[in-house]
């Protein structure tokens, strides 16, 4: 049998409400007003509203004070699942000091009048975890058949392992996945490249710019003495992590630079695209397959509600005959918009338009930080890009996918690989309305209960008003340095842990006597799913001025 849950209202006017509620299965309904029923009943359609309650088994109770509920309730009568007081007020021209006194009273334990109720909303409130703290983290894993640690940058702590891609996840980026890999399937042989994939790379990326990068490199002091080496500990490697190409850190760790000559330098992988790359030399590939490769990739960037530190990458390859490579290359994009479109039906109503686009049809200011870090890797062919018409939602025709081809000497030179790169955290938060990709990392469950397994629906914020919090910071910038803002905002993510949402450039200032050049920017602080205080805010902003101090080496003004 369903239980029933007991719902009391206060305060109702001309108990509309609550003869709508009362119709709910399952609800039983304890509706009381402030006034006498005589003096209700002559009112609108209260009469109508209070014969329709008492119809259908629900309490109607007058002359009640909300301040002593318990003078009208016994002892056993006084447990409810839900209160609602739907616009609590004293009435006529009460002042505000005379609401917040019969709010207050109400919480220690109106009227029939034209109030404006259009946008009304109904305010849940529940208590907020903590803002998390993350203690640094260790990674151990196997790098050329030898198990190496290295500590993981602090901002990447809470995302460098948390398997939304693995079997038993429910999470939207997974599901985006497996629909997806579903509709490509029914069009191309297919075959998941499953094996692990390195979390590092060594060497460099040609063309990439460092400060794009999240460098592991060897640190000095640890390595092998030759009595440890003979006893055969030469492959306990210790690795740290730095973040800036500043020479040496405090604790000795050297940075890399351009032009500095460390034997192996290492970095958290920005791209699958070079695995890719390496199947296909090595020979383990199937002409005429799809192969399909995933997986988290970490790059720096400025941070935006749509640049991601952390994502998760869905890399396509195909080898094709030379002079087909546009038909496939159609075929692929005509898939992935077929299912793109079929998951975004599937969600919500609004206008979804996906297009193929040429490089040369793109200019550099149009694209955001995924693209263009793609095509600091290779040169990009075409732009898969997605536009959803949501009263201005999201970004305008965002790019959440690349196509590019090379040619490679395979059993036949007449043969032409096609690379297809999409970003699924892009592609979840578009088509589900994920306003901010923060939210997509959060463990909060009134997120994670949104998506069932396997099901994509349209998110709903759980906070309409989070709290923000505006400083302002300036700086002299080092003489004949060129000042690093990726750095900058690297460091802002790290010390605020993600709560910084904007930093905006306001005022730059260069003396005429020694060319010394000063910046201002504004730092907005917010979190997309905890309360955050002033006092909080405070502290993130005290840090963060230290620390560029000591990494970027400017002078603080």
């Amino acid at each position: 049998m369903e239980a029933v849950r007991r719902v009391l209202l206060l305060g109702e006017g001309n108990f509309s409400f609550a003869a709508s509620l009362c119709r709910a299965a399952g609800t039983h309904v304890v509706a009381t007003c402030y006034e006498s029923e005589e003096e209700v009943s002559g009112r609108g359609r209260a009469a109508e509203s209070i014969r329709r309650l008492r119809e259908r088994g629900a309490e109607v109770v007058f002359s009640v004070d909300c301040t002593k509920l318990k003078d009208y309730f016994l002892p056993e009568k006084r447990e409810f699942d839900c209160i609602y007081f739907n616009f609590p007020h004293c009435g006529r021209k009460a002042g505000v000091v005379k609401n917040r006194e019969l709010l207050a009273r109400f919480f220690h334990r109106s009227q029939d009048k034209p109030f404006c109720v259009e946008g009304a909303l109904n305010h849940i409130f529940t208590r907020s975890m903590p803002l998390p703290y993350f203690k640094p983290m260790i990674c151990e894993i196997e790098l050329e058949s030898r198990k190496v640690s290295f500590q993981v940058p602090q901002v990447l702590v809470d995302k460098i392992d948390r398997g939304f891609l693995e079997l038993n996840s429910n999470h939207p980026v997974r599901t985006v996945k497996e629909k997806l890999t579903a509709e490509l399937s029914q069009a191309f042989p297919l075959q998941n490249i499953d094996y692990c994939l390195s979390l590092l790379h060594q060497g460099h990326l040609n063309g990439v710019c460092h400060s794009n990068i999240f460098w592991i490199i060897l640190n000095p002091e640890e390595t092998p003495s030759t009595e440890e080496m003979s006893n055969g500990l030469a492959n306990a490697v210790l690795f740290s992590h730095v973040d800036f190409c500043r020479g040496t850190d405090k604790n000795g760790w050297v940075n890399v630079q351009e032009g500095c000559h460390i034997s192996k330098q290492y970095y958290l992988r920005p791209s699958l695209l070079p695995y890719a790359q390496a199947i296909i030399q090595r020979g383990a590939f199937l002409p005429g397959t799809l192969h399909v490769l995933s997986g988290p990739v970490f790059r720096k960037c400025l941070i935006t509600p749509y640049s991601m530190p952390v994502f998760h990458e869905m890399v396509f390859v195909c080898a094709v005959n030379r002079g087909t490579e546009n038909s496939c290359i159609q075929m692929l994009v005509n898939n992935i918009k077929t299912s793109i479109r079929s998951l975004h039906q599937t969600v919500s109503g609004f206008k979804l338009n996906i297009n193929l686009q040429e490089e040369a049809s793109f200019e550099t200011t149009e694209l955001n930080d995924f693209v263009a870090f793609e095509s600091q890797l290779s040169r990009i062919q075409y732009f898969i890009c997605m536009e959803v018409d949501a009263s201005g939602s999201c970004e305008k025709g965002t790019c959440v996918g690349i196509i590019r081809t090379a040619h490679y000497e395979l059993v036949s030179s007449e043969l032409v690989v096609v690379f297809a790169s999409l970003n699924l955290d892009l592609l979840a938060m578009l088509i589900c309305g994920i306003p901010d990709w923060r939210m997509l990392w959060t463990s909060d469950t009134r997120f994670l209960r949104q998506f069932p397994r396997g099901k994509l629906r349209l998110f709903k914020s759980f906070s309409l008003y989070p709290p923000s919090y505006v400083h302002d910071i300036s700086f002299w910038v080092p003489d004949g340095e060129q000042f690093d803002e990726v750095a900058f905002h690297t460091i802002a993510r790290r010390v605020s842990g993600e709560m910084v949402v904007s930093i905006q450039l306001i005022d730059c200032f260069q003396q005429s006597e020694t060319g010394r050049k000063s910046l201002c920017y504004r730092l907005t602080f917010q979190s997309c799913d905890k309360a955050l205080s002033c006092r909080e805010v405070a502290e993130m902003q005290l840090l963060f001025r230290k620390e560029i101090n000591q990494c970027l080496r400017v002078t603080l003004r």
